[in-house]
């Protein structure tokens, strides 16, 4: 199955996105910033950069196996991005960062509810509350889910796929 999003798409002319940069700010228990910047080619314009701002208490959380981290995700093509925003404990959404060649930058804005109807009916609940990223590999996203309704919470962890025009499809769970 083949989920499209809505998204928000800026347009740079004369720019090449070959050479993108995210980098993250926090306002501790306030918000994160993340900003991308896209080198100029051919362009007297220099560099151009777009920067989002998330609401959250809490901040980003990081891969299960190191959660405080602050840096989001990125495949080495560095043409796509990720960020996992948790407002609060126990919620988490995904956010991903597409750059194209000529310039344009897409944000899939938290990609949990879409996500949701990849995985089996037994976790969608869960993926549409807490959802992280756990690593990008070239096109491919791990995403891990928790079940926090009873102890010993379960996950779930699997892959999806994110074409360079942001359709994300499942890959395969593991």
């Amino acid at each position: 199955m083949k989920i499209p999003l809505a998204c928000l798409i800026l347009v740079c002319s004369g720019l090449s996105a070959t050479a993108s940069t995210m980098t993250i700010t926090s306002n501790p228990g306030v918000d994160v910033t993340v900003t991308l910047s896209l080198a100029a080619a051919g362009s007297a314009d220099g560099p151009t950069s777009g920067s989002f701002v998330f609401a959250t208490a809490k901040g980003l959380l990081g891969s299960s196996s190191n959660p405080i981290d602050q840096s989001g995700f990125a495949n080495t093509a560095k043409d796509l991005f990720a960020i996992t925003v948790e407002p609060v404990t126990k919620a988490a959404f995904v956010h991903l960062f597409l750059t194209r060649p000529k310039g344009n930058l897409i944000l899939l804005g938290n990609i949990n509810s879409a996500v949701s109807k990849l995985v089996p009916a037994r976790w969608k609940d869960e993926t549409k509350e807490f959802l992280r990223v756990e690593k990008i590999d070239g096109r491919k996203i791990q995403l891990q889910t928790t079940d926090y309704s009873h102890g010993p919470f379960k996950t779930y962890t699997f892959w999806v796929s994110v074409s360079k025009k942001g359709v994300i499809t499942a890959v395969s769970p593991t």
